[in-house]
């Protein structure tokens, strides 16, 4: 696993209130909650984040509704 990611999830699993999909607010967040001894390396952080959390919701909306399948009427 490498550091941006390693280091993204120890933070989300700590402070889950805190972040969003929003990348903005999750660098503002990170400046507050953690000294992160890199500009480069806080912007990736707050990439990653953001990235999964759009996943996490991605998912969810698409596991929550199954769709039944359409039949087709024959007509004669």
């Amino acid at each position: 696993m490498d550091k941006t990611r390693r280091l993204s999830e120890m933070i989300l699993e700590r402070h889950p209130e805190a972040f969003s999909a929003d990348y903005e607010k999750n660098k503002a967040a990170l400046k507050e909650l953690a000294l992160i001894p890199s500009k480069q390396l806080r912007n990736h952080i707050a990439g990653y984040i953001a990235k999964a959390l759009r996943e996490d919701k991605t998912e969810e909306e698409e596991g929550g509704e199954e769709e039944e399948p359409i039949e087709e009427s024959k007509e004669q």
